[in-house]
């Protein structure tokens, strides 16, 4: 037993994997960034123009089957190192492309237009001050 210790602790390949999992955990940390980075421009993209950009996409799917190749290496379940050591990882068209193909549901004017000026609160409401009643007309008012 303490011979075999010996040998796997002087075992070169050991550690040069070990500088390469330091590698791949810290370009981990960059790959979170990049996620983060597409997530909020998608949504951009999403909310100023109605539909997804595919370059983002497939950028995001990308970097998510990058991320699994890595965790992959990092915890033993393979051998294989991850890109820059291997090619990018290939993107699949999405079968869903639920952005292009939805519908979009128009609300009636009527429906989210009902609201009259009792409903809205007095430090939003379109009165101008003019029409406000006095702090003395108020006050009447109450007394009543």
């Amino acid at each position: 037993m303490k011979e075999t210790f010996k040998v796997n602790v002087l075992n070169v390949d050991t550690w040069i994997r070990l500088l390469y999992m330091i590698l791949f955990v810290m370009l981990l940390v960059v790959a979170r960034f990049v996620v983060l980075i597409i997530t909020i421009l998608q949504f951009l993209v999403v909310l100023v123009s109605g539909e997804d950009n595919r370059n983002l996409r497939t950028l995001g799917q990308g970097t998510a089957q990058w991320v699994y190749q890595s965790v992959l290496f990092l915890t033993y379940n393979s051998e294989e190192k991850p890109y820059p050591f291997t090619d990018w990882p290939e993107t699949q068209a999405s079968s869903v492309d639920h952005w292009a193909d939805a519908e979009v549901d128009e609300i009636p004017v009527a429906e989210y237009s009902s609201a009259s000026d009792e409903d809205v609160p007095s430090f939003v409401s379109q009165k101008s001050a003019a029409d406000a009643p006095s702090a003395d007309e108020a006050q009447k008012e109450k007394g009543e």
